[in-house]
């Protein structure tokens, strides 16, 4: 059951293929002239198996042209036989030479419908596996996602933040960046549990947890947990007094939280203690000396009292920081962990894109609309509709020759992807963490 289209010539030969095309199985036989056949097969819409087309020296360019439409539709070419390299050059997939002869045509058409029916099978089954890969692709990545994150808490566990943490280290080494890590620890976090029960101890850790994430407000900033009431916050490119900041930020917001703790012995709320560090790389060193001077530092102030924070890294002239106004003039941002070494480096490359596409509205270059395709694409794959939301306004407004619109939102681009707050914790309603699976999270260590 075949559908095909013949491209008419002179009525004896149209009789001979009618018959021939009948002969070979075509119960759907269109006879079109060659401008038809350019618009139906371009169309894409009810496609031939086949098409039988009786060309001459002057039909060969337009017999390329329709080949090209559609690469797998096979086409039977009628000519001389002078003609018959240069058919198949063209496109054609089979070719006969007149005067016709009828069973040779119809041999012709059923190899033609042979390949026709093989390469759609062939396409068929590389579309089933490429669906298979896909779906096995993101099988893995849910995987993945979901063993990076820890279960109660949404923010990165010990195993990824590490992980994180060293891939930031040699990154460090490579671009000669200060490095800063705050060690956390919650304090009387036994005698929390031991006065309000394992799942007050839960909703507690679960709530520390949602005040720290909020501080940290650059995208490579992540904070993850480190063991049952010990979190660790990770600081790129930020040298002792940003670390120092951050750390008293850290513990002013949980303190703020006014969570009762009646069984502290230094407050009574819940409060954490924070040590510091912040280390430049050097080949002598290595990441477990940077964990080791922030916990060094996180064991004194734990000593001098707790609820505070303290740290002995050396000193490094403050960079200039920019007003927390910024900060908070987008709304942040709210990824899953497993994209915390993934969306700096986004946030980078749209800032060069979007600086490429400022360069191309001054030029009017073509580039423009590869920079918007790129920064929507990755956009998409990670969450972020803002930056897909300017891009398409950026489009819009180099469709309609709008460029003072198209300047603006590529501002807005610039200013958004250097400013958003990103915040590496799963949701809650996401997390696979029963209650009895919560009450075993508390006590990891």
């Amino acid at each position: 059951m075949f559908r095909a289209f013949y491209v008419e010539s002179d009525q004896e030969t149209a009789a001979i293929v009618h018959e021939a095309l009948a002969d070979a199985g075509c119960v759907d036989i269109e006879a079109v002239t060659l401008d038809e056949a350019f618009d139906l097969v371009a169309a894409r819409t009810n496609l031939p198996d086949v098409i039988v087309i009786h060309v001459d020296g002057t039909h060969l360019p337009r017999l390329h042209r329709l080949a090209r439409i559609d690469r797998e539709l096979p086409i039977v070419a009628i000519c001389e036989e002078r003609y018959v390299d240069a058919a198949h050059l063209a496109g054609a997939a089979e070719s006969i030479t007149v005067p016709v002869r009828s069973r040779e045509l119809v041999g012709r058409i059923r190899c033609a419908l042979r390949e026709r029916k093989k390469a759609r099978s062939r396409m068929n089954r590389e579309r089933r596996m490429t669906d298979a890969i896909q779906t096995l692709q993101r099988e893995k990545q849910d995987l993945e996602r979901l063993v990076c994150v820890d279960a109660l808490t949404g923010i990165a566990n010990r195993r990824h933040a590490l992980s994180l943490l060293e891939a930031e280290w040699r990154r460090s080494g490579r671009e000669h960046l200060p490095l800063g890590l705050v060690m956390i620890d919650l304090d009387c976090y036994h005698s929390y549990n031991e006065r309000y029960g394992h799942q007050g101890g839960d909703r507690c850790l679960a709530l520390v947890c949602e005040a720290m994430v909020k501080c940290l407000r650059r995208p490579a900033d992540y904070l993850g947990r480190y063991g049952g009431e010990e979190f660790m916050a990770v600081l790129p490119n930020t040298d002792a007094v940003g670390a120092k900041i951050v750390a008293e930020r850290l513990r002013a917001a949980v303190e703020a939280l006014k969570i009762p703790h009646e069984a502290s012995r230094c407050a009574g709320v819940v409060t954490i203690t924070a040590g510091f560090a912040s280390l430049r790389v050097m080949p002598d060193l290595t990441m477990d000396k940077l964990i080791s001077v922030a916990d060094a530092a996180l064991l004194r102030a734990k000593v001098a009292g707790r609820n505070r924070v303290d740290g002995d890294a050396p000193l490094v002239r403050p960079s200039r920081r920019v007003s927390a106004q910024r900060w908070q003039r987008f709304a942040p941002v709210h990824a899953d962990p497993w994209f915390a070494d993934r969306i700096p480096v986004f946030l980078a490359e749209s800032l060069a894109a979007a600086r490429a596409i400022v360069d191309a509205l001054q030029t009017d270059e073509p580039r423009l609309y590869h920079s918007t395709a790129t920064l929507s694409r990755s956009a998409t794959e990670l969450g972020m509709p803002v930056v897909e939301q300017l891009v398409a306004v950026v489009e819009r407004a180099a469709r309609d020759n709008d460029l003072q619109a198209a300047r603006e939102a590529v501002d807005e681009i610039i200013q958004y992807v250097t400013h958003v707050q990103v915040i590496y914790r799963r949701p809650p309603e996401l997390n696979d963490c029963t209650p009895e699976a919560s009450a075993s999270c508390s006590s990891v260590r």
